[in-house]
């Protein structure tokens, strides 16, 4: 007899179970519909740009962006979920912030090294051979990385990269901009610098995560002041690898 009770339980319960998964009642099979929801839901812009990278193109063609940089995997994201992942392994394509629309993650070129930087000139200069104007930031202070690009009709106008670790330059190229014009910056490549009292001197500026929000702010968008702008467009961005 306690056989068969046991048996009738055990019974009850698998039906039970498997009545309410056939019927999507269950906490497992609630989960994604509702985090899904959240991840498509509108939301407000998130300030980023401490220890990340990303690139501002003047345009809002995001599936273009998308193709230029080769995305897989693409889905529509809004604020809160693009920045998060994007400071893991993906990037996320922003809504349009003005006239711009910023491409931000750590699934792209970190431009910290020779060989990343020649990557991020080929994708710059596809963008703005495409989009007028495309440009790069990268800062990252544990490490004193920090470096700013800018391309221009298919062509690289600007770059500035230094790593305060190392102590050195990766590349500098071309003419200082308007916001960099007066700062005396350290150039490892300069003629300058292969005189031994050229690292002691006191008057040579160096680059600091401020310097590149500076930057980022007189070229196109400061990404650390989003949440203050009144132009950012009610859409969703774009998440891909």
């Amino acid at each position: 007899m306690k056989i068969l009770i046991i048996i009738g339980i055990i019974s009850f319960i698998s039906f039970t179970v498997w009545f309410a998964k056939r019927n999507g009642i269950t906490a497992e099979y609630n989960a994604t519909p509702n985090y899904n929801k959240t991840l498509i839901n509108p939301d407000e812009p998130v300030d980023f740009g401490y220890k990340i990278v990303w690139i501002a193109v003047k345009t809002n063609k995001k599936t273009e962006i998308a193709n230029i940089l080769g995305l897989k995997n693409i889905q529509p994201s809004n604020w809160k979920n693009g920045i998060k992942r994007a400071y893991k392994s993906d990037i996320f394509i922003t809504p349009q912030i003005g006239e711009w629309t910023l491409i931000v993650g750590m699934g792209l070129p970190q431009g910290d090294s020779k060989e990343s930087i020649e990557k991020l000139e080929k994708i710059l200069n596809k963008l703005s051979f495409e989009f007028n104007e495309a440009q790069f930031f990268g800062t990252h202070r544990v490490v004193e990385y920090h470096s700013w690009m800018k391309s221009v009709n298919g062509k690289i106008e600007r770059i500035y990269s230094y790593i305060g670790e190392s102590g050195e330059n990766i590349k500098v190229f071309g003419e200082p901009t308007k916001p960099e014009i007066g700062l005396n910056l350290f150039n490892s490549f300069s003629k300058e610098a292969e005189l031994d009292d050229y690292w002691e001197r006191d008057d040579l500026e160096y680059a600091d995560e401020e310097l590149v929000m500076k930057i980022a702010e007189s070229w196109s968008i400061n990404p650390t002041k989003l949440t203050e702008r009144t132009d950012i467009k009610d859409e969703l961005g774009s998440i891909g690898k």
